[in-house]
């Protein structure tokens, strides 16, 4: 048995909203990784400046990349 068909008037049905949990994910991912970039650098110093261009390049990739997927 089939869902009903709404009237031609009403608006459709939407399925459920991936975006608002991709972020989610991205938030707790970017947290997890904040914080073990800052216990290494808090445990090896010298680590610091590479390890925090790096994340933050792969930052800004990640974020242009959804943004283009979004367009």
């Amino acid at each position: 048995m089939s869902a009903p068909t709404p009237p031609p008037g009403e608006p459709q049905p939407q399925g459920p909203a991936v975006w608002p949990l991709l972020i989610l994910v991205l938030a707790l991912v970017f947290l997890i990784v904040f914080v073990g970039l800052a216990y290494l650098t808090w445990s090896h110093p010298s680590l610091g400046t590479p390890l925090g261009t790096a994340f933050m390049g792969v930052s800004l990739l990640v974020t242009l990349a959804i943004a283009l997927a979004r367009r």
